[in-house]
């Protein structure tokens, strides 16, 4: 029953209650759980350290709380894809989100905000798009200078630490959020304000837009 059911009996059979109803969740469950798994698999790394069991765990609450949001937004499918489709993509979120979580536990963010020039080395700040190797490097190397010497002077300590996290480490916004113990919209605008004083900077010291464009474009 679980490939049969066309858009509308799968909203009906959600819906009815009874037995029809959890036969219809026990199904979709089902679903969620293969979704999670699958993305589960392509990013094993990740769950290093974990058994089977514990994996399998993290894939059924994974489904649950999938299937959870399912629920609540069932209102809104409204049949422009297959509805297997459409829940599906809640469970692969909620995986990547287990995934994501699993790759940072344990790894200090102190440790990361504090080899801030070790990040900031490693990190390219413009393609050097339509230059020879001599110039990309030359102008990379003023970008660096330049964009370390706007950070140590005009960012704020918290500024610098979303900074450093979020863009030289890549670290999602909700494990900033809760190293720092606050919420992601003060982080969020802490991000915001950084990247524009950073513009700024880099304004002011005679950079033009497409250089500014190129760097700290990045939300989460």
């Amino acid at each position: 029953m679980i490939d049969t059911r066309s858009n509308q009996q799968w909203q009906h059979d959600l819906n009815a209650g009874g037995d029809v109803q959890a036969s219809a969740i026990a199904d979709l469950r089902n679903i969620l759980l293969r979704a999670a798994l699958y993305s589960f698999q392509r990013n094993l790394t990740d769950f290093q350290g974990l058994s089977r069991e514990e994996i399998l765990q993290q894939a059924e609450d994974c489904a649950q709380d999938a299937l959870i949001a399912v629920m609540d937004h069932l209102a809104e499918f409204r049949g422009d894809s297959k509805f297997t489709t459409w829940a599906y993509k809640f469970a692969i979120n909620m995986a990547l989100m287990t995934a994501r979580r699993e790759r940072w536990k344990g790894v200090s963010l102190d440790e990361l905000t504090d080899n801030r020039e070790d990040a900031f080395d490693e990190k390219e700040f413009w393609d050097g798009s339509g230059t020879n190797t001599l110039e990309r490097s030359a102008m990379q190397q003023d970008l660096n200078r330049v964009i370390r010497q706007v950070i140590q002077e005009d960012l704020t300590e918290k500024q610098r630490q979303v900074l450093v996290l979020m863009v030289f480490n890549e670290v999602p916004m909700d494990e900033v959020v809760r190293h720092l113990g606050s919420n992601r919209n003060s982080v969020y605008k802490l991000l915001h304000d950084a990247r524009r004083k950073l513009k700024n900077g880099l304004l002011a010291h005679g950079f033009g837009m497409e250089e500014t464009i190129a760097s700290f474009e990045m939300d989460r």
